[in-house]
């Protein structure tokens, strides 16, 4: 009987070994876990303005909500607008409206003068109300639109919604990234050509 039962015994053993051999292998077939992908706007070069502009500018920061205050790149599908979705493993350095604030900057550093801080008379204000990508079978394009308020003295001067698209030239993140730049930079075109009927 003890004999019986010892077989058994080394029986389930074996049966365990053999279930903790074959969980090590399927273990060390795993692929690799995604890698999280980084990605930053480049300030772009804009045209001479024929006009001149106002003196001195300060900038507050910009704003965002929902999903566009958060880093994951947004994206969504021409056939079904209403839906947004955020990838896993893409995403912005910084949240959409610090980086939307700080490539304005960088980008309208050589037109704009931003020296006067908190004491220039000309205060900017923005909100990120789109920021995503939209695919559209093997194509896609980057949206954006950004509502920018200018106060002078507590009195708004201009208060706009300013939109742009601009298709990207291939299916890959990083060259919706470049068109995103692109895009931002038609929002500055316009922007300033407001600012500059001004007086």
């Amino acid at each position: 009987m003890s004999r019986a039962i010892n077989q058994i015994r080394f029986t389930l053993l074996g049966f365990c070994l053999l279930g903790l051999c074959l969980l090590l292998v399927a273990c060390g077939n795993l692929p690799p876990a995604p890698t999280d992908h980084f990605y930053r706007l480049q300030p772009v070069n804009l045209p001479p303005v024929a006009h001149k502009l106002p003196a001195a500018f300060a900038v507050q920061t910009f704003r965002a909500d929902s999903l566009y205050a958060e880093r994951p790149i947004i994206f969504t599908e021409q056939a079904s607008l209403r839906q947004l979705r955020q990838y896993h493993y893409h995403l912005w350095l910084y949240p959409p409206a610090q980086m939307v604030q700080e490539h304005l900057v960088a980008s309208l550093g050589n037109t704009l003068d931003w020296r006067g801080g908190g004491q220039a008379p000309d205060v900017l204000q923005g909100r990120v109300l789109k920021f995503e990508r939209v695919l559209s079978g093997s194509n896609s394009k980057a949206v954006v639109a950004i509502e920018l308020r200018l106060e002078r003295a507590a009195v708004n001067l201009l208060t706009r919604t300013f939109e742009a698209e601009q298709p990207a030239s291939d299916e890959s993140i990083g060259t919706f990234v470049v068109a995103m730049e692109q895009a931002l930079g038609k929002i500055y075109v316009q922007f300033l050509a407001d600012i500059a009927q001004i007086r």
